[in-house]
């Protein structure tokens, strides 16, 4: 209604007032008169026949204009200008009411002590929050938002990864300097939260203690000073980053850059031996939402000194993030052993991530560790790095990064002395003119179980099966299927589709009954 009458009024006072200054000019009048307002009102009395029927159209349209600008004040408040988002309201020196040293208080923290963190924030209950401490901020919010409900936040300038022992903090209300409170609430209807500032004037009890991986126990007490008595109570678990927990699990539907690195961090633990990693530090991720994927990037430091930077990207499914397939790029940054301080007389011993060389029944065995990051050794000496990418009868396929792009070479076989894996493991083969030992039995060949450990069973009798789908008993009936990716006289490797990727297992063979390859 507002913008109907706005345009009406303002397209009745344009005719009008064009009307007027055509007559004037007709009629050798001075048109000045009819372009400001009042002016002309004179001369519209003293020719009212010639100026009348204008003139009250020209009123109407200021009329209906006035109004119309009226209303779209009150409906939409375009003429005092505001910015739609948090409203934030606060003030330092405010007084505590009574309730913050009431004895009410006091028994609310009491019967509260050693129960889950729960209590009321702006008059409504809080149970079962979810309490973070990033970039310095405790923050306890309820919510399955990507802006909480509720939520109130100390602001500490504590350091996270700095907490060493436990730290505690007592707040009274007559305390000045106290860290300040934001207490946040989203009204019914509304679209953003309004956030309600503390700098004094609350009661705050707090223990905090490093459980180690991000993780922190703790216990709260806090009475705010506002009017709907807002307070908070009992023992929680923080955590230092973004991820969202479901029954005790992290929800990798949640879209977050902190789901990402989580899900890329637990893909890149199965691509190394237990025990070879010493730690992954995320150093990128690239969220897009509206396309439901991203790219992670990270540095994978190994015990025995290597450094790699891995690639990969990942996609949204109906199981949540998943690191795509055949999507991981690595790239060496550091080879074993290379800018470690000399030992002396001192013998370091040796590195458990490392492994013997282990000899492949034939070349093509190789294609059970395609997709992994190698170093293949050429006759000479020389060593490329790069991903596996496919394995053939004569020849092999690398993929190398250079620069922004990526390239793949091929490499034969005659040229070639070893391949290296990223735990330091040399995968070796026959060359020509060595005995070729037979890489399976006929029984593994054919299909039917194998039993590896029958002592009857020679070495290697089920290493003829890398690279295929197999299925592995376990001696307590456990079953596992998937692509052997590898096989020696200890354990067998298998990666066990998961999702959109894949999860490797690593299976010692004193517990394994039989394998089976699957037709």
């Amino acid at each position: 209604m507002a913008e109907w009458l706005v345009v009406a009024g303002g397209s009745m006072l344009i005719m009008a007032t064009v009307g007027l200054v055509r007559q004037a000019v007709f009629r050798g009048h001075s048109a000045l008169l009819f372009m400001m307002p009042l002016a002309g009102w004179r001369q519209v009395q003293e020719h009212w026949d010639a100026y009348g029927a204008l003139a009250l159209l020209r009123v109407l349209g200021v009329v209906c204009l006035a109004t119309g600008l009226g209303l779209f004040y009150v409906q939409h408040q375009v003429l005092v200008p505001s910015v739609p988002g948090p409203v934030l309201s606060g003030a330092k020196g405010s007084a505590a009411p009574s309730f913050a040293r009431s004895p009410e208080a006091s028994l609310l923290m009491v019967r509260g002590e050693g129960r889950p963190l729960a209590g009321r924030l702006h008059g409504e209950r809080l149970d079962g929050p979810r309490v973070t401490l990033i970039n310095g901020v405790l923050s306890v919010q309820q919510g399955e938002g990507f802006l909480p409900d509720l939520s109130v936040s100390v602001l500490l300038d504590w350091d996270a990864d700095r907490i060493e022992e436990r730290r505690t903090l007592l707040i009274d209300p007559a305390d000045s300097g106290a860290p300040p409170v934001h207490l946040s609430w989203t009204p019914d209807g509304g679209s953003y939260p309004e956030t309600r500032i503390f700098h004094d004037g609350y009661r705050l009890e707090l223990a905090l203690a490093p459980l180690g991986e991000g993780q922190f126990s703790g216990a709260l007490q806090l009475v705010l000073p506002d009017r709907d008595r807002s307070y908070l109570v009992g023992d929680f678990t923080a955590h230092a980053d973004h991820l969202r927990y479901r029954d005790g699990k992290v929800d990798l539907t949640f879209d977050h850059p902190d789901t990402l690195a989580y899900v890329a961090r637990q893909q890149l633990l199965t691509q190394y031996p237990d025990g070879a990693v010493q730690r992954i530090v995320v150093e990128n991720v690239n969220l897009r939402r509206a396309a439901s994927e991203g790219q992670v990037q990270a540095r994978v430091v190994l015990r025995d000194g290597t450094v790699e930077r891995r690639r990969m990207t990942l996609e949204e499914g109906g199981v949540g993030w998943a690191v795509v397939p055949g999507s991981m790029e690595s790239r060496l940054l550091s080879e074993a052993g290379e800018d470690r301080p000399a030992s002396g007389s001192v013998t370091e011993a040796p590195s458990p991530a490392r492994e013997p060389e282990r000899r492949l029944p034939a070349f093509t065995a190789l294609a059970g560790y395609t997709g992994q990051s190698v170093t293949v050794i050429a006759s000479d000496g020389e060593a490329t790095r790069g991903l596996l990418s496919r394995v053939g009868e004569d020849r092999l396929w690398l993929r190398l990064t250079l620069g922004a792009g990526e390239a793949e070479i091929t490499l034969r076989k005659e040229r070639l002395r070893a391949v290296r894996l990223a735990d330091g493991t040399r995968l070796s083969w026959p060359r020509a003119g060595e005995d070729d030992p037979s890489p399976a039995s006929p029984r593994a060949a054919s299909g039917p179980a194998t039993p590896v450990n029958d002592p009857a069973t020679p070495d290697g009798d089920y290493a003829g099966l890398v690279g295929r789908r197999v299925t592995v008993t376990l001696a307590d009936g456990d079953r596992r299927t998937g692509l052997l990716r590898a096989a020696d006289d200890r354990r067998v490797t298998l990666a066990v589709p998961m999702g959109s990727g894949s999860m490797e297992y690593f299976f010692p063979l004193t517990e394994i009954d039989t394998i089976e390859e699957v037709q």
